[in-house]
């Protein structure tokens, strides 16, 4: 069913206040579910008393005001107000001001309060204060093929889903954060690196360096990542458990889809690290200390893709970990840090083992 039709368009400026809300308001909020089930509420022209005023005036002098349309949902937090102006009108900040006390009210406490007027209809957060930009602005004309900007903040659904209120009553991770985060995205670098190549206890990596064209690839890859690659960080978080100890959940990126396949067949694409201190540190004289291991085993014939080109078969069974420790701190809405990474290899039937080092930088983005 559509809001908007060529005669409204043409005669919509001409609107009292009363024909806005019969030809825009009414079918609007009818669209959006209210009235709708039992566990829905529209409510119309509900007065508001405002419990102060100035000089020694009776109570019946008490300033007072009076909402066009209330809505939201039954007993649960989730609800906004809807302040209806005529067709000709402007909307102005003294309108957002009254609509945004109204949805504040003590006996409201509404997330959302809503103008329209001949040309556009509007959408504020309440929270967000009466000076602030509105989060939907849509004209009049495109209510209908916009109407989905109204209904993902509106509708029933969204304020059951979005505006139910929280508490964090567990010990939070440090000045400015609860007691979680969520890590949005993030860089880390490879600045130093370095491998070992030991047979039977004995370091031969000179030796096997000149004889085996591997390693010599091993070396371009380890450079290019080094070099040339941005190495980045997907997603991922910071909470406390049960007990209330910080631990901390990353998620890697490849920087090609062969070491993206690479990293998942070792494990080694998302790592979970934990700390044994109380807060997260916000000076990077003394960062934190978050630590991480996994294990990896993979069996004779397994094809390992490389870097770039196709994938290679591993010679014997190998079983391998890896040991992260990463130095944090929290520097505004990022944590910011360097982490030094040991990964060694076990060919178990030949005794080869190989050990690599590698040392770097990382910036991880939150979500505050």
């Amino acid at each position: 069913m559509a809001i908007i039709n060529q005669q409204i368009l043409d005669s919509v400026r001409s609107y009292n206040e009363a024909e806005i809300r019969f030809h825009i308001v009414d079918p609007t909020l009818k669209m959006l579910g209210y009235p709708g089930g039992d566990d829905v509420f529209l409510k119309l022209e509900q007065m508001l008393e405002y419990p102060y005023h100035i000089g020694h005036r009776s109570k019946k002098d008490l300033p007072s005001g009076r909402t066009d349309y209330r809505a939201g949902l039954k007993g649960r937090r989730g609800s906004f107000i809807v302040e209806a102006k005529a067709g000709n009108a402007i909307i102005s900040q003294s309108d957002v001001e009254q609509a945004h006390s109204y949805a504040a009210h003590a006996k409201v406490g509404a997330n959302y309060f809503v103008l329209c007027d001949g040309s556009k209809i509007v959408v504020y957060e309440t929270l967000s204060g009466s000076e602030c930009s509105p989060l939907v602005e849509l004209p009049i004309r495109e209510i209908d093929g916009k109407f989905h900007e109204l209904e993902n903040l509106l509708s029933p659904t969204y304020l059951a889903r979005h505006c139910q209120v929280k508490y964090d009553l567990h010990l939070k991770l440090c000045d400015g954060l609860g007691s979680s985060v969520n890590i949005q995205s993030g860089e880390y670098g490879m600045d130093y690196w370095a491998y070992r190549v030991l047979v039977n206890g004995a370091d031969c990596t000179t030796q096997l360096k000149s004889k085996a064209p591997q390693f010599t690839d091993l070396d371009k890859q380890l450079e290019m990542m080094a070099s040339v690659f941005v190495l980045n960080v997907s997603d991922g978080f910071t909470a406390r458990d049960a007990d209330g100890k910080m631990y901390a959940q990353v998620s890697f990126s490849g920087v090609t889809k062969n070491s993206m396949a690479a990293m998942k067949l070792l494990g080694i694409e998302k790592m979970t690290f934990s700390s044994d201190e109380k807060f997260l540190s916000t000076d990077k004289s003394k960062p934190t200390v978050f630590e991480s291991t996994a294990d990896f085993s993979l069996v004779r014939g397994t094809m390992i893709p490389q870097l770039f080109g196709g994938a290679i078969p591993v010679d014997a069974n190998v079983d391998g970990d890896v040991f992260v420790s990463a130095l944090i701190h929290k520097d505004g809405d990022q944590l910011i840090g360097e982490y030094v990474a040991l990964a060694v290899y076990h060919f178990g039937s030949v005794n080869v083992k190989i050990e690599l080092d590698f040392l770097g930088k990382f910036g991880l983005r939150l979500i505050t």
